[in-house]
């Protein structure tokens, strides 16, 4: 379903039902709908921005602005593609197929930028534009192709994840495999053709011999290629110091990313914060009304309160009511709360929940389903014990920092009065005591015995007393019940007894359960939850006791552990790619060092930002494990590419190809970092979802460009050169093998001819 659509008709509705009954003051007080327009147009935007960004990248480095635009020309091909694949799958645009498309700006140009840099690089080697576009393109092929196939593989698993977090993945995969497809198709196609028809052709750098010679020298570096060579050269010669150099950095970073916090879902502020008001058990409808109105009032008497929307009596109990408060423009949520816990400090058996998933989830107000902290206490044994233990327990609970409104599902005191059966004269006088709940039930409640179809439609027959033979405690006695002989006055064998009882009843697999939530205020939830487990930890509980997080913080631990499985098959799906493209079991490995690099740099961004790490930062992660991949394998395929087909040495080549695939590395990684800028930067609405998993990106992309371009040659070296050793060594003792069976077999003969 649109949500603006609907909208849309529901504004237009109301407005004929104004029209007709202008007695009535007709007002939407909620209307999700506002924030999810802001939040397309402000994804949209943020694409649009990306992709201006990228193509300033392509035309630093390209310097010729017709070149850049035969480059960038297929990226609306590839958005409107990918649109077309989103509505033939019936797929919506929402925040998540937006953030995806937002955050594959930069990537879906990447396979073309790739081919088209190879192209350039052909022309400057004096070759015509279509030679160029030729052989440029078949030279790059299989690496762009291994590219795009390690972002499709890092999200095949991701297919298999349950639960709300696989709702997110599954729509998240598919918008970037469709789009990354797509672009693969482009930039094998559509970009070599346009290259080789509108790039204007270059003015040859080399002479036809040195042109010849290119491919296995550097001569036609820059300066900035040559700075890299310098320091490659280095770290080849140096190969043990270079690894261990980087083993320090992210043994250091990781040391530094180990207080990073966890948490769901982002606070996405959506301008709008539920309170929830819970009175004493037995409170009169009307006194919960007058104390609901005086908390309205002095909301809308807020300058920053746009209007409040009340419910009072929901839950099904007199005591209870609901507020949602939508606040002015541009005020934000979590500064509101601040204030507003102050303000209404008087007012016992107020909560005021934030932007937490939790809250959003339950639609707030004051059921501990809304809260973000949730402690559900099961028993086995005896209930009445594991409620008195659940309200000292939350009385220890409220001396944690950061923890606020602490609430128990068991609350006693509800007025009841119970019908107490004297069960040996009911047995005298023949009558079941289920006959007389049934009766009773059927009398006072009413039951439907039947249907009643006449010409109009169809009516209900309702079995009840008459409402003034119902209104007294009393009345109840004199209800006849059937027996043996006729009927008697219930009075003959029951009587009436006031008491009071539980407001909540909870059972959880069968057992008997004690919910405690509460809400965090002040205080990174994370280290509130870390305090809270260790108070649980050092309780003693009732015997057969135990206790779970359930929630918002079940649904986080459920989701990380998927995560974390998804992750790992993510790897296992990569290297069986890489794999079966490199022919080997072991450059894929070279290949993957980038994992680590980048993650360490993922993490350190959310430390610098100071975000946890959340769902959507853990989506980031395993977007950067599909990118960070590219410039591994660029550098991998050339520097095996001139061993076999030039056959070069080893460190000889890693000399060459590093420096020749430096510039569609930088493009490549500048332009996925400045897509995604705008979406790190989070301005408009939503950004505090979206926000998370660009920085992660980005900044993983940094770290792992900035020392894959010098570990990924020197692991290489050291690698190959120790397969060199190892096959040298295995030849030399086959040699020496076949020399001694040679001399055996010499001897042998030697010895039948001597008899």
């Amino acid at each position: 379903t649109n949500t603006v659509q609907v909208a849309e008709r529901v504004h237009k509705e109301l407005e004929t039902l104004q029209e007709e009954r202008p007695d009535l003051n007709l007002s939407i007080v909620q209307d999700q709908s506002v924030f999810v327009e802001e939040s397309f147009n402000d994804a949209m935007r943020e694409l649009l921005i990306g992709a201006l960004m990228a193509s300033l990248v392509v035309l630093f480095f390209f310097r010729n602005l017709r070149n850049t635009l035969v480059t960038i020309a297929g990226l609306p091909i590839i958005l409107l593609g990918t649109f077309g694949v989103m509505s033939a799958l019936h797929m919506t645009l929402n925040i998540v197929s937006l953030l995806a498309l937002s955050l594959s700006v930069g990537l879906i140009i990447d396979d073309a930028i790739v081919v088209r840099e190879n192209i350039f690089r052909h022309m400057e080697m004096g070759k015509s534009p279509k030679k160029a576009s030729s052989d440029g393109t078949a030279e790059v092929a299989m690496p762009v192709l291994a590219m795009s196939l390690t972002i499709v593989a890092v999200f095949l698993p991701i297919a298999f994840v349950g639960g709300l977090i696989g709702k997110f993945l599954n729509s998240f995969g598919l918008v970037v495999s469709v789009a990354v497809l797509i672009s693969l198709f482009e930039a094998l196609t559509f970009a070599p053709m346009l290259s080789a028809y509108l790039f204007k052709p270059q003015k040859a750098k080399f002479t036809e011999e040195e042109a010849q010679a290119l491919e296995t020298s550097h001569a036609s570096l820059g300066w900035l290629d040559r700075q890299y060579q310098r320091i490659l050269g280095w770290t080849l010669r140096h190969r043990l110091v270079t690894v261990a150099i980087v083993t320090v950095v992210v043994i250091g970073s990781a040391w530094a990313a180990r207080g990073l916090n966890q948490a769901f879902m982002p606070a996405v502020d959506q301008g709008s914060v539920n309170m929830g008001l819970v009175l004493d058990p037995g409170t009169a409808l009307s006194e919960t009304d007058k104390v609901s109105r005086d908390v309205e009032q002095r909301l809308l008497a807020r300058s920053d309160v746009e209007s409040v929307l009340a419910t009072v009596g929901g839950e099904g109990t007199p005591e209870n009511s609901s507020f949602v408060v939508n606040l002015t423009q541009g005020t934000v949520s979590d500064d509101f709360v601040a204030s507003a816990r102050t303000e209404f400090a008087d007012v016992p058996g107020l909560t005021i929940s934030g932007s937490n998933f939790s809250s959003m989830a339950s639609g707030g107000g004051s059921s501990l389903l809304g809260m973000p902290v949730q402690i559900t206490l099961q028993t086995i044994g005896g209930t009445d014990e594991l409620n008195q233990f659940g309200v000292e327990l939350a009385d220890r609970l409220k001396s944690v920092p950061g923890l606020v409104d602490v609430s128990v599902s068991y609350r006693p005191g509800k007025p009841e009065v119970l019908l107490v059966v004297d069960r040996r004269r009911a047995a005298d006088m023949g009558i079941n005591i289920a006959t007389v709940g049934d009766t009773i039930r059927t009398l006072v409640e009413g039951n439907d015995v039947a249907t009643f179809r006449g010409e109009g439609p169809e009516a209900d027959i309702r079995v009840q007393l008459q409402e003034q033979d119902r209104q007294q405690l009393d009345q109840i006695l004199d209800l006849q019940v059937p027996t043996d002989r006729g009927f008697v006055p219930l009075r003959q064998i029951a009587y009436l007894e006031e008491a009071s009882g539980p407001t909540e009843i909870n059972r959880v697999d069968r057992q008997s359960a004690v919910i405690i939530g509460a809400n965090t205020f002040g205080r990174v939830q994370d280290d509130v939850v870390q305090d809270v487990t260790t108070i649980l930890d050092q309780t003693d509980f009732p015997d057969g006791a135990s206790w779970s997080y359930t929630g918002e913080l079940e649904l986080q631990n459920e989701s990380f552990s998927s995560m974390g499985l998804a992750m790992l098959l993510s790897v296992i799906f990569v290297y069986m790619v890489l794999a079966s493209q490199f022919g080997s079991f072991i450059q894929p490995l070279v290949i993957m060092l980038a994992l680590p690099l980048a993650a360490i740099g993922g993490l350190l961004g959310l430390v610098a930002f100071e975000l946890p790490l959340d769902m959507t930062a853990m989506i980031g992660m395993v977007l950067l494990m599909g990118l960070v991949t590219k410039n591994s394998i660029l550098l991998v395929d050339k520097t095996n590419k001139l061993r076999r087909e030039h056959d070069m040495e080893r460190d000889a080549a890693l000399m060459v190809a590093g420096p020749i695939r430096l510039r569609p590395i930088l493009m490549t990684t500048l332009a996925l970092i400045l897509g995604m800028l705008p979406t790190a930067i989070g301005l408009g609405s939503g950004s505090d979802f979206r926000q998370p998993m660009a920085i992660v990106v980005i900044c993983g992309l940094i770290t792992s460009t900035l020392l894959t371009v010098l570990l990924v040659p020197t692991a290489y070296s050291l690698v190959e050169g120790g397969l060199t050793r190892w096959n040298d060594a295995r030849a030399r003792r086959h040699q020496r093998q076949v020399e001694k069976e040679a001399a055996r077999q010499k001897a042998k003969e030697a010895a039948g001819a001597a008899s």
